[in-house]
């Protein structure tokens, strides 16, 4: 086995500041699945006031011995006002609830190892604080790329609030818990991998799945050989905002930027802490106070300097925020919102190397049309164009008034702005704001939204690919070095774009789903399964074009090529039909948008950037 000043030698990332050998006495941000606490507040109910979390997270490429776990008492927003830590169990200004933290332990290696805060076994984190740190545990060495298990054992008062951190991920192996008392939930000990209770373990896979209380910074000493450890501050682009539990990789990753930062690839895997959460909000980080603040986790940071003996516990910046926060001008975008968060980092990190990620796009994926109609035949007229429609596919029709012509059609396309499809009927012309999508099919259809058009030239002088054009040039310091992310994810048809699904990966049955159209069904077994995850929404088509739409699914589960739904259809389909991802649902924005990195694009991007790009992380 090589030594540390061999590895060193032999792999240029090791030359971190903490030397060429790393420094065991030093603290280092080093799990995977750490997430700061964000969403929507739980209430606690009768008969589960008690829960416990076990939350399991992945080591580093080497080993670690000494643990600190920190609970916090306050979480952030998502969306607009993000990442302002006001998400609170009272009202700013006037503390609510605390919330007992009663045991937590660590299990390694199938042990459990009690954690204390100051010597104690529990603590009360109270409402609206910077939350509690566990005293220093060492235990026997972990080994490298091990997993580690967190269990937080917590109560409340029936009705009392309780801040949400973690989705459960079931499939590796986590848990929640719930009960009237602390001695029925100790017992799961014995049964580490019974079921959750089934009140709290709701929503699995969806955005709707409650998220539960646990650790968020964690930190660890061992044998660090150097390497960079990154403290990202991200986005809802980079914090798995089209990506939930069921998801989540063999070390738990989501998203795009951790699964590259954790992909054993190049020169190996970058422990990090993601800061941030969704939302747009760049202007507001490490900055604020009372109801619009966003210091609490930059002092967080500071309490970990504190007893870290004035060493951080990371050594480079990977800055992915600024790319969600359009504005109305390029000069509010780059300079006050984007800008304005490098001049806090580099004043609270002096000399610290900041890493940037150039943005990704933002279309739409919907056109406004306007629609008459003679008989049983609509016309619809797209002022923008066809471009990118073809006769034969399924398009969504929604906003009109009767609501006959609203539905999914399959069209044909008369001209160069016009197509018809056949509906039951209705008076004409339709009123409303209508509008056509193509389910993301085609790239040419997508539309750029506001501050988004390519190219990225001097006809583009207020937009967002001035602001990439701005970090690979390292503009005003923005940045010390990039890592450009736009080869990774455009379409090869339409610059700036999003690639359509016919662009990417697709699969077809190998086995008739259906038999006559009324007795139901919840599998259906594909050629290669490989390119889904669960979670996904997926829709099938008529082969062997792939455009007719025949069903819309969402996938609980796969097993090999058998892949299982959330739900169920009675639709007949044949062998060879093609079964494509959808295109990200996003949010419920008008028009539909591709916004944030959908499954099949999380995979495209982690794949396109180069793995030999970590090497800019080093100081």
């Amino acid at each position: 086995m090589m030594n540390a000043i061999s590895l060193a030698l032999a792999n240029p990332l090791l030359s971190g500041a903490g030397g060429s050998a790393g420094d065991p006495d030093r603290y280092m941000f080093f799990a995977t699945r750490n997430r700061m606490p964000s969403g929507a507040i739980l209430t606690a109910a009768s008969g589960t006031n008690y829960v416990c979390t076990k939350i399991v997270v992945s080591t580093p490429q080497y080993k670690t011995r000494t643990f600190r776990f920190h609970l916090s008492g306050f979480a952030s927003t998502e969306g607009g006002n993000s990442p302002q830590e006001t998400v609170v169990t009272g009202t700013i200004g006037t503390p609510g609830n605390s919330v007992v933290a009663d045991a937590m332990f660590i299990r390694a290696a199938g042990v459990f190892y009690q954690c204390s805060f100051a010597g104690a076994n529990t603590v009360t984190v109270a409402d609206q604080t910077n939350g509690a740190w566990t005293d220093a545990l060492t235990i026997p060495d972990v080994a490298p790329e091990s997993e580690i298990e967190i269990w937080l054992f917590y109560h409340t008062a029936v009705g009392e609030k309780i801040w949400p951190v973690y989705r459960i991920q079931k499939h590796r192996g986590e848990r929640v818990w719930g009960a009237g008392d602390l001695a029925t939930l100790l017992a799961f000990q014995d049964t580490p991998l019974a079921d959750s209770t089934a009140a709290l373990d709701t929503g699995y896979g969806t955005q709707a799945q409650p998220q539960y209380w646990g650790a968020d910074f964690m930190v660890a000493k061992g044998d660090w050989d150097g390497r960079p450890v990154a403290l990202a501050f991200v986005d809802s682009i980079g914090e798995a905002r089209q990506e939930y539990s069921a998801a989540a990789d063999a070390r738990g990753n989501l998203a795009w930027l951790r699964r590259w930062l954790d992909k054993d690839g190049g020169p190996g895997r970058i422990p990090h802490c993601l800061i941030g959460m969704p939302g747009a909000g760049s202007v507001r980080e490490y900055t604020g106070a009372g109801s619009t603040i966003a210091t609490r986790r930059r002092d967080i940071i500071r309490e970990i300097i504190a007893f870290n003996g004035n060493k951080w516990p990371f050594t480079v910046v990977a800055n992915q925020m600024g790319q969600n926060d359009t504005s109305t001008s390029y000069s509010t975008w780059f300079n006050t919102n984007y800008r304005s968060l490098v001049t806090r980092i580099r004043a609270e990190y002096a000399g610290v190397k900041i890493v940037a990620f150039p943005p990704l796009g933002r279309t739409d994926i919907q056109r406004t049309i306007t629609l008459t109609s003679a008989g049983t035949v609509a016309t619809a007229t797209v002022a923008s164009g066809t471009t990118g429609l073809q006769s034969g596919q399924t398009v969504s029709i929604a906003g009109a008034t009767p609501t006959a012509y609203n539905g999914s059609y399959v069209i044909t396309v008369i001209d160069a702005n016009t197509f018809t499809y056949n509906f039951a009927g209705g008076t004409s012309p339709a009123t409303g704001t209508i509008r056509a999508g193509d389910l993301g099919l085609n790239a040419l259809y997508q539309a750029y939204t506001s501050q988004n058009n390519w190219p990225s030239d001097g006809t583009d002088a207020s937009g967002k690919w001035r602001l990439r054009d701005d970090i690979l040039a390292k503009t005003s310091s923005c940045c010390d070095d990039a890592i450009d992310t736009y080869a990774a994810w455009v379409s090869s048809a339409k610059g700036g774009a999003w690639p359509g699904m016919l662009e990417l990966a697709s699969t077809t049955l190998t086995a008739q789903a259906g038999t006559d159209g009324v007795a139901t069904y919840n599998t259906i077994t594909v050629a290669d399964a490989s390119i889904f995850r669960a979670e996904q929404q997926i829709h099938i088509y008529s082969g062997p074009a792939g455009i007719a739409r025949l069903s819309t699914q969402v996938i609980a589960s796969i097993s090999g090529n058998v892949i299982t739904y959330q739900g169920s259809s009675a639709v007949v389909m044949p062998i060879g039909s093609v079964v494509r991802p959808a295109a990200a649902n996003q949010e419920a924005t008008t028009p539909i948008s591709f916004v944030h990195p959908f499954p099949i694009m999380i995979d495209r991007i982690v794949s396109g950037i180069s793995q030999s790009e970590k090497l800019k992380f080093n100081s």
